[in-house]
């Protein structure tokens, strides 16, 4: 994986390869203050202070990856629906 910046604060970029959520998921995150918010540097630049995302996702809950079979016998994921 990539290292992100040896300053302690993230690019946009850095963010996506760290957390590997999409831009827009971690702009709508930001947003609903499910996640970090950023710090602005001025003229639009913003960046997020590495601690801060790395406590964030420390402090995710862990949920075990699980299977069921569906009526044909099909595993999929739990929630999820066999399109026809």
């Amino acid at each position: 994986m990539d290292q992100p910046s040896r300053s302690g604060l993230l690019t946009t970029q850095d963010l996506i390869t760290l957390v590997r959520l999409s831009r827009t998921s971690i702009y709508r995150m930001t947003r609903q203050g499910r996640f970090p918010p950023p710090c602005s540097l001025g003229n639009g630049h913003i960046r997020w202070r590495e601690d801060d995302v790395r406590a964030w996702m420390a402090a995710l809950p862990t949920q075990p990856y699980t299977h069921h079979e569906d009526a044909a016998g099909i595993r999929t994921p739990r929630g999820k629906r066999r399109s026809s």
